[in-house]
């Protein structure tokens, strides 16, 4: 039997308190490749952008947050895919089809985390959930968006790939010391994926998904990245140092160690073509 692949285009943006997230999961889900057997998918998300969000239980959104986070379960509980493609959106978009694929493949899956950060934040921590969304999926993280996932990995199912280990806050580096995820800095995976495979092997994953933040990238080998802003200082977070092609073919190669199940893309943010829109927007022709 052939297996079913969803394409889940989920524009949330209220973890990373930036309504360009939104903006750019609807670019991307358009410009990706688009596969031909596909059923494509939309979570509703609010588009309330200019209304301040609210603050709750020690970060922000968390009522529209739950109510997304629910939305995207129950299209996946309703589609039963074996296999699914997610646009975000800020980073907690993985929060719903990592969970459910979890359930299906249980310990046989493990978990790729291709970002430059963590994301193991707790609300006292940091006021945005996004930076909490690999702490949910283990049963920490955001207490109230936490206790809707119903398959909770283990730090053993999970390997960050891309970390900027030397930008790790204090609380960042110890929960992690606690938690003992294993991980590979750029400086790891210069010569290739081979500590992912590694990784793969050991833990004889049949089956992997793998969430990618853009931010894991190099800003010099691509653009659209929160730290690229048009007209802002120079950042003083932790900025990725891997390429796309790189990244791409260390994912590729993995695939053939273990089935790829999902993937999730994350805070793709194309400035000129947010830019372009928003400017043009002011004149009245594009309004008539």
């Amino acid at each position: 039997m052939a297996s079913k692949t969803v394409r889940l285009i989920f524009p949330e943006w209220q973890g990373g308190v930036n309504p360009n997230y939104a903006k750019g999961a609807e670019i991307l889900a358009l410009i990706a490749p688009q596969g031909n057997q596909c059923e494509t998918f939309r979570v509703p998300v609010s588009e309330d952008f200019d209304k301040e969000l609210e603050f709750t239980d020690g970060f922000y959104g968390k009522i529209a947050i739950l109510a997304q986070q629910k939305a995207a379960y129950q299209i996946l509980e309703k589609s039963q895919p074996d296999k699914i493609l997610t646009f975000g959106g800020d980073c907690s978009v993985s929060q719903a089809p990592f969970d459910y694929l979890h359930g299906k493949y249980q310990k046989d899956m493990g978990i790729l985390w291709i970002d430059a950060h963590p994301d193991i934040s707790e609300p006292e921590d940091f006021s945005h959930e996004h930076a909490m969304v690999l702490g949910n999926l283990l049963g920490g993280g955001a207490p109230s968006i936490a206790e809707i996932v119903k398959h909770p990995f283990t730090p053993q199912q999970v390997m960050y790939a891309g970390l900027i280990e030397s930008k790790l806050m204090d609380y960042e580096a110890k929960k992690l010391d606690k938690l003992k995820i294993p991980y590979a800095t750029p400086a790891d995976l210069a010569d290739g994926g081979q500590p992912v495979i590694q990784w793969l092997k050991e833990n004889k994953f049949k089956y992997f998904a793998v969430h990618f933040d853009l931010d894991a990238l190099s800003p010099k080998d691509f653009y659209s990245l929160l730290c690229n802003e048009p007209h802002t200082p120079p950042v003083d977070y932790a900025v990725g140092q891997l390429t796309l092609a790189d990244t791409v073919h260390m994912i590729a190669d993995a695939s053939k160690e273990a089935s790829l199940v999902g993937l999730t893309i994350a805070e793709y943010l194309p400035w000129d073509i947010i830019n372009i829109r928003k400017e043009f927007a002011k004149l009245d022709i594009f309004n008539d």
